[in-house]
């Protein structure tokens, strides 16, 4: 009898995206915080927001992820931010913090 053993794992795909470029300033910036509802996401980006804010009082924040948004998409483990949406999301803050606890 012969065995063949499988590796679930997905194949390798390379491919680089450059970074986005860093802000020099984060007084009077908006920054997204994007909580994708695993469990912990929200402490994460929480945190990370009042961590923020104790060193840049004047920054502001706006938080995406499950139906924080009404007539936009509700967004989930299953239901990721698609093109039209990170857009629009682009256009509205300055970067982006993303948590994807669990």
């Amino acid at each position: 009898m012969k065995v063949q053993i499988m590796s679930p794992a997905a194949s390798r795909v390379d491919f680089k995206v450059p970074p986005a470029p860093r802000l020099t300033t984060f007084e009077g910036k908006t920054i997204g915080l994007y909580n994708n509802m695993t469990g912990g996401a929200d402490i994460a980006v929480d945190r990370f927001a009042e961590r923020l804010q104790e060193r840049y009082p004047g920054v502001k924040f706006e938080r995406y992820g499950g139906d924080l948004r009404p007539g936009r998409p509700v967004l989930s483990r299953g239901v990721h931010i698609d093109e039209a949406e990170a857009s629009r999301i682009a256009s509205e803050v300055d970067a982006m913090v993303g948590a994807t606890a669990h």
